[in-house]
């Protein structure tokens, strides 16, 4: 349908009602029509467009009209729609962390500088990613709205501390040495976030046991973050509904690397399929 914003914001009013499901399809609207614009975040790497620039290409107007933004133009739009439903909205600047960067540093790390919002439902803010819920990826493409705060802190580091929504922020530091973890960990049906423990001799990786879970959990150790090896001498233990990965503290470094994988076997009539998500967890101690 070929309608500008006006029009389509009009059409979705008729058809619902409910402000949550509102705030959800236009969630889904722009992750299924707004395309990353790749060549402009090219230029903002290689520094070749001005600020004035880029803010004029980040406009919602502008977003719209070519179908195509990077993460600015996604929060900016999306702000957009949400005055337009009269859903109270914001847009939230700071740095993301992944997979290129685990350890985050203000004052360097200008590519990693990222946008979100926080959108008010029901007297209660809650976080919204437009820009991560484009991915294709069926197992996360709905994971970034309203995004729990203790998970939204696990990638996400607002420039205000307000909004990591949380009782008790988040210093830098601690961010930096609390768990990467990729959405696929709760998608597998966990809650938490794992821990680990520690106490004279051991450390205790430890996270919580799921009903009729077929998913395994490996854990591996490296000195470099570069090289990662299986841990020597892993005691596995079910205690409480809960699984801990006990290890000796001896045979870990000072500063030490660690990665967890998930994978499941399935039997498919006369072959068994493997299903594997690789640093699925990243932290270090």
């Amino acid at each position: 349908m070929n309608l500008d914003m006006w029009d389509l914001t009009d059409y979705v009013k008729k058809h619902i009602k409910d402000k949550n499901e509102l705030a959800k399809f236009f969630y889904y609207w722009i992750g299924s029509n707004i395309q990353y614009d790749n060549e402009l975040y090219d230029k903002i790497l290689a520094g070749t467009i001005t600020n004035e620039e880029l803010s004029e290409k980040q406009d919602e107007y502008d977003v719209y009209e070519n179908k195509k933004g990077v993460c600015a133009g996604y929060a900016n739009l999306f702000k957009w729609f949400m005055n337009e439903i009269d859903i109270e909205a914001v847009v939230i600047s700071g740095h993301i962390r992944d997979l290129r960067n685990q350890y985050l540093e203000l004052e360097s790390d200008d590519n990693f500088r990222h946008a979100w919002n926080a959108i008010m439902i029901n007297d209660k803010w809650i976080l919204v990613d437009t820009t991560w819920g484009t991915s294709k990826d069926q197992e996360t493409s709905d994971y970034y709205f309203d995004i729990k705060p203790e998970f939204s802190i696990i990638t996400h580091y607002p420039e205000d501390s307000k909004w990591q929504l949380l009782e008790k922020p988040l210093t830098l530091e601690e961010f930096n040495n609390s768990q990467f973890i990729k959405p696929i960990w709760f998608k597998i049906g966990f809650t938490e976030v794992p821990k680990l423990m520690t106490d004279k001799d051991f450390y205790y990786f430890t996270f919580q046991e799921l009903p009729n879970n077929k998913w395994s959990v490996g854990l591996k150790m490296s000195t470099d973050n570069l090289n990662f090896e299986p841990i020597n001498d892993i005691e596995v233990i079910d205690q409480d509904g809960r699984t801990y990965f006990r290890f000796g503290k001896a045979q870990v470094p000072k500063t030490a690397y660690f990665k967890v994988n998930v994978v499941k076997f399935e039997n498919d009539g006369d072959q068994y399929l493997k299903t594997e998500y690789k640093d699925v967890i990243n932290f270090k101690i």
